[in-house]
């Protein structure tokens, strides 16, 4: 394989894309984790992850997520 150099602006790039990404992907699932830990045993808003995350966009929208 070819030894070839990649400049910083593109390592920038790629690493802020990358990021973007995984953002996108994992805090919604952390979202929806930390507010299944914090409901009150008498207070059960959300039944499963899917069912908060249903809610979430449904009563904050997407970009509540």
């Amino acid at each position: 394989m070819a030894d070839k150099q990649i400049s910083l602006p593109a390592k920038l790039i790629n690493g802020g894309i990358a990021g973007l990404i995984g953002v996108t992907c994992v805090f919604p699932i952390d979202l929806a984790k930390t507010r299944l830990q914090n409901q009150q045993n008498g207070q059960r808003v959300y039944t499963s992850m899917s069912d908060c995350l249903i809610k979430t966009v449904r009563s904050e929208g997407y970009f509540g997520m």
